[in-house]
């Protein structure tokens, strides 16, 4: 990657405190949280699960959103590397895509670069759409404790009818 780019990614989070919205230690408790302990877990726990959530989901979110960068910026060096060898004509092929494929294949530098470009998007596809079942467990919670509001609500107006 470009050190500009890097630079300015770095600036941006830096300025954003992104990079030290840390996943929470105690992360692993909240993926454990057996749904057999739901009624005897305080409410305080199931806030503090739904805080916990939330600082983590923002942290998967940089994560996924710097891979996301790092894999376009490897694709478009790999693909101008391409683009030049071809243009000197110096990779065989009948179609651009067979050009394209040749010139990776006998190029030791482009063969590396799109290792390189295969890791991140490996990356960026592992982290894309693991927003959606967090924000998923953190619905979960928040619907639990808006239940128990409603029937302490509900239990306190009986009291006092």
């Amino acid at each position: 990657m470009d050190d500009r780019i890097r630079n300015r990614l770095q600036e941006t989070s830096e300025s954003l405190s992104l990079y030290s919205a840390m996943a929470p230690s105690d992360i692993e408790q909240v993926f454990n949280f057996s749904v057999r302990e739901l009624e005897v877990a305080p409410s305080v726990s199931l806030s503090k699960y739904t805080i916990m959530l939330g600082q983590y989901l923002i942290t998967l979110q940089v994560r996924f959103n710097t891979a996301r960068v790092i894999a376009s910026q490897k694709k478009k060096v790999l693909e101008r590397k391409v683009q030049e060898l071809i243009q000197a004509g110096a990779v065989e092929g009948k179609t651009l895509k067979e050009r394209e494929a040749n010139a990776v294949a006998i190029t030791p530098e482009l063969q590396a670069l799109e290792l390189d470009y295969d890791e991140a998007a490996a990356e960026r596809d592992l982290l894309d759409g693991l927003d959606k079942p967090i924000i998923e467990l953190i619905n979960a919670f928040k619907s639990e404790l808006r239940r128990r509001a409603e029937e302490k609500h509900y239990t306190d107006r009986e009291r006092n009818a």
